[in-house]
């Protein structure tokens, strides 16, 4: 189907200001859009690099002031919120999934007490144990592991060598994306009485996904010590996460890769965890709280606090540090000048 600025106006309910009759065949950045290309500008330097563009049609966020700019003869579509009407835009573009064909592929090993939904998708080489449940629509791809008595929910996504855990259940409409690894045994040890090695702590409990969470590649969810390690409905996991045994994380909240959570880490709704970031065990973070990229998180943060740092603070006083300890080698400087 082709796409046009004025379908694509009438999409976002955006107002259309130039031509209605642009062909739009797909989606580029600013600096770098062909004619046939939609683009998104969220600030005036973006503005100014789609003005040296090929590009004829834009997405702007009413907010950006571009009244110093003169366009020409190219069609704007102005909106209250330009990400969102581009992730509108996006869905109209999008790279067509490798997904494998319905059934399941004859290279499977499936328990026969397994109970697989209709309409389901389940690729070479995966394994399905004993009493383990598969919503309707799923699609498995290739070399998944699914364990004893574990759920997958409806129209859920598992990319390949994702491995679910036994006794792990995973709701409805997740994504998850390559070598995903969920269930894996916490980690645990204490010495020996005689101090001669270390005693693994053996992991009972779970983990509960539960509906709208997408978890990115390599990343790990370990299962709970005594019950379950939680992850909070449309919560975001980026890749090469790691998720520590009786973690419980909210409702909607974003946890950018390389972040570390500690064991019995608690996380409201609505929290937003910058890259690189690290929560020692037992921590309490407040709904809507906001924690700076490569911070380590010590104690407890309130609801709605923005952190930052190591050891991480609130924002403003950590960057009013920052601040102090660049002054300091002008000042030691004057000091010794003074002193000579």
């Amino acid at each position: 189907m082709a796409h046009t600025s004025a379908t694509i106006a009438e999409l976002i309910g955006a107002t259309l200001e130039g031509s209605s009759e642009v062909v739009i065949e797909g989606v580029s950045a600013a600096a770098v859009a062909h004619e046939s290309q939609v683009t998104f500008i969220t600030s005036v330097d973006y503005a100014r690099q789609w003005l040296e563009s090929s590009g004829s049609v834009a997405i702007v966020g009413n907010k950006v002031d571009c009244s110093d700019i003169e366009f020409g003869d190219k069609t704007i579509l102005l909106v209250d919120n330009p990400d969102l009407a581009m992730a509108k835009v996006l869905e109209l573009f999008a790279l067509p999934e490798d997904t494998p064909e319905v059934g399941i592929h004859d290279s499977c090993v499936v328990d026969p007490t397994a109970t697989i939904g209709t309409d389901v998708c389940i690729g070479p080489f995966v394994r399905i144990g004993k009493n383990v449940t598969i919503g309707n629509g799923c699609v498995i791809q290739s070399n998944v592991h699914i364990g004893m008595a574990a759920s997958v929910g409806s129209n859920t996504v598992l990319h390949a060598g994702v491995s679910i855990g036994s006794f792990c259940t995973v709701g409805s409409h997740c994504i998850f994306y390559a070598n995903v690894v969920i269930g894996a045994d916490g980690f645990g040890y204490r010495p020996a009485d005689d101090g001669s090695h270390l005693v693994k702590m053996i992991h009972v409990g779970n983990v509960e996904i539960h509906d709208h969470v997408e978890i990115g590649a390599l990343s790990s969810i370990d299962r709970g010590k005594f019950a379950a390690t939680i992850v909070g409905k449309g919560t975001k996991i980026d890749n090469h996460v790691q998720v520590g045994h009786n973690v419980e994380i909210g409702q909607n909240c974003v946890i950018a890769a390389y972040t570390g959570l500690a064991g019995s880490v608690q996380i409201g709704d609505w929290c937003q965890i910058g890259a690189g970031a690290g929560v020692v065990p037992h921590i309490k973070i407040g709904s809507g709280a906001m924690i700076g990229a490569k911070s380590g998180v010590m104690n407890d943060v309130p609801a709605g606090e923005s952190w930052l740092g190591v050891p991480a603070g609130p924002t403003k006083d950590t960057l009013r540090q920052w601040s102090a300890v660049r002054k300091l080698p002008g000042i030691i400087h004057t000091l010794a000048q003074q002193d000579s």
